[in-house]
């Protein structure tokens, strides 16, 4: 009896279509795409994979599900108003926000923004001895800022903010925000972190005793105390997880960060402004369990 219900079920997955429309070739997203085909083949299901300037409304409108990768890709697609769910993966919040909307439950994203919550919480468990944040905001991480300034004074943490709108405006902020020992919290703002200006950022920071929580492992290897990011594997790890459960029947997720993280700290800097901190393991897991506690 297990055989006859079973039998058929493979049959079924198969034929299930997901579309994943890609756009511009790097490192992140054939990293992200390979982890995501290889956990959706391993499953049983049936994928094609089309560049988002080769893929048509018509394409769109005949699959089951829909994952954009990069934004590009989220244009174009959100564009089509294709019926079937639509997930994006690899951009950013403010560049999902831009994104034309649609019907409640058709169309989600993993945006690259890691949750304010799992910042401050891993502010907190790594240095629990400095009480207080510092936020820069730029025009496009506005809302990122104030959300990341409101759970840092949910925590009980002092907040220093500023905004700029130019980049020539960078170094008064810092100043300003930075009167006093602080984490500055650096976010995925081009008008403000950016490569041109990231090591007089972290300069500045390291002459005011203030550490740096970046938000990418570059940022740790070029001075940052720590960072806290998700590789594009895992990234690709958490869409195919949401793929499996919507063909599954379920229906796509609020739009999130990352579920998967990593933590990376510089030893170095540690050393340097005399800061006692935990092993970038112990971080990871610390925060994790923090998360798979929450009801």
């Amino acid at each position: 009896m297990l055989l006859i219900v079973l039998g058929p079920l493979a049959p079924a997955l198969a034929a299930q279509r997901i579309l994943i429309v890609t756009s511009t070739e790097t490192p992140a997203q054939t990293e992200a795409v390979s982890t995501l085909q290889a956990e959706l083949e391993e499953r049983g299901r049936a994928l094609e994979t089309r560049p988002w300037d080769q893929t048509s409304a018509e394409q769109t409108r005949a699959v089951d599900i829909v994952v954009t990768v990069g934004t590009p890709a989220a244009r174009a697609v959100a564009n089509h108003a294709s019926p079937a769910p639509v997930l994006h993966i690899l951009l950013s919040a403010h560049n999902y926000a831009s994104l034309p909307a649609r019907a409640s439950g058709r169309q989600s994203a993993i945006v690259l923004d890691q949750p304010p919550a799992r910042l401050v919480a891993l502010v907190q468990l790594a240095l629990p001895t400095l009480q207080r944040v510092a936020l820069i905001g730029g025009p496009q991480s506005e809302d990122l800022v104030s959300q990341l300034a409101q759970a840092a004074a949910h925590a009980r943490l002092g907040v220093a903010q500023a905004s700029i709108v130019r980049e020539n405006e960078l170094f008064g902020a810092l100043q300003a925000v930075l009167a006093e020992p602080a984490v500055l919290v650096a976010t995925p703002d081009p008008a403000v972190f950016n490569r041109f200006t990231v090591q007089n950022i972290l300069l500045t920071a390291f002459r005011h005793r203030s550490p740096v929580l970046g938000f990418s492992a570059a940022y740790a290897k070029a001075g940052a105390l720590l960072s806290l990011f998700s590789t594009p594997a895992q990234i690709g790890s958490d869409a195919a997880r949401v793929v499996e459960s919507v063909l599954r029947g379920g229906t796509l997720p609020a739009v999130s960060g990352p579920h998967s993280f990593e933590v990376q700290t510089n030893p170095t800097v540690a050393r340097s402004l005399g800061i006692e901190l935990p092993a970038a393991e112990t971080l990871t897991a610390r925060l994790r369990s923090l998360e798979e506690a929450e009801p």
